[in-house]
């Protein structure tokens, strides 16, 4: 099942009107039910206010199958890297790198 599936079977089970939700993102009911089509490019932002009006996370709206990093996640580590030392900096790249393992011929060309 695509994610618009999962999430407007979850706005149906809720009864959730798609013109609210559209009025919190600033784009039109319409707007919102052409994007549960799969017919309109949907954003991350709109996804997380579409996951939260159906009552479940990103990561289950958007299926098991989804890798899913939150920005609240991402802006976490920013956060946490600007407050290392340079030597905290190195070892922790030097630990990611060694989680990610070696790059391979082709993503080294790319």
């Amino acid at each position: 099942m695509n994610w618009f599936n999962r999430v407007a079977a979850a706005f149906d089970a809720r009864n959730v009107n798609r013109a609210e939700v559209g009025r919190e993102l600033g784009i039109t009911g319409q707007a919102i039910t052409l994007k549960l089509q799969g017919k309109r490019p949907t954003y991350v932002n709109e996804i997380q206010v579409m996951a939260r009006w159906a009552g479940m996370s990103v990561a289950e709206a958007l299926g098991d199958d989804a890798v899913v990093i939150e920005v609240r996640d991402e802006m976490e580590l920013v956060e946490l890297y600007r407050l290392m030392t340079p030597e905290q900096r190195q070892r922790w790249v030097a630990i990611g790198r060694d989680v990610v393992g070696p790059k391979t011929d082709a993503e080294e060309a790319a």
